[in-house]
């Protein structure tokens, strides 16, 4: 609970930190490239182990410096290694959470940007062999750095710090499926 407090705090400061900067007007950005979808992949820690999650970001950019979206992330359930959460002889554990995403992006250049981002949503584990599931709070803070190959695709990594509350499953708890994680970011506009 101490982390989830944390959390929106910064984000209250951050929002505070960066509203001057904000306008509602669509001025600076091309009437293509309002729309945008992030194809990610992200590795994470979980439970003292490691899992290799895919994902997608969709959203629309109100303007040069702010977006709204949803995002979705799922665990890739495959063996991978002797940390992977899922190891051989142990029942195979499924994690996915997703919410609304939003984002404050500083760009340096026509190219390069970094951004804050925040995720508030939900998120949902069970096991393949144990019966019943859980859902459970989720807020993910973290920042990225962008680059921009051509103006519709783009690359961008980022490190992230993921906040669960409220998890009762199993023997988990929320420091099971809190941790920090790292993302790889292939951008498209429109």
């Amino acid at each position: 609970m101490k982390n989830l407090v944390i959390a929106v705090f910064v984000f209250f400061i951050a929002v505070q930190i960066f509203a001057q900067d904000v306008s509602l007007s669509t001025a600076g950005i091309s009437r293509g490239n309002q729309f945008y979808v992030d194809l990610v992949a992200k590795t994470a820690a979980l439970n003292g182990n490691w899992g290799l999650f895919g994902g997608i970001k969709a959203g629309y950019n109100i303007n040069k410096n702010v977006s709204l979206g949803l995002a979705g992330h799922g665990m890739i359930p495959n063996h991978l290694g002797d940390s992977y959460i899922n190891q051989k002889g142990r029942d195979t554990l499924h994690f996915g959470y997703g919410g609304f995403d939003v984002s404050y992006k500083l760009n340096f250049s026509e190219k390069f940007s970094l951004s804050g981002m925040m995720l508030i949503g939900a998120g949902r584990v069970d096991y393949e062999n144990l019966p019943g599931n859980d859902y459970f709070f989720i807020v993910e803070p973290g920042v990225s750095a962008n680059y921009m190959i051509t103006d519709w695709f783009g690359l961008g990594v980022s490190a992230d710090y993921r906040f669960a509350a409220g998890v009762k499953y199993a023997d988990f708890s929320d420091a099971s499926f809190s941790g920090w994680s790292t993302d790889i970011n292939f951008k498209f506009a429109f």
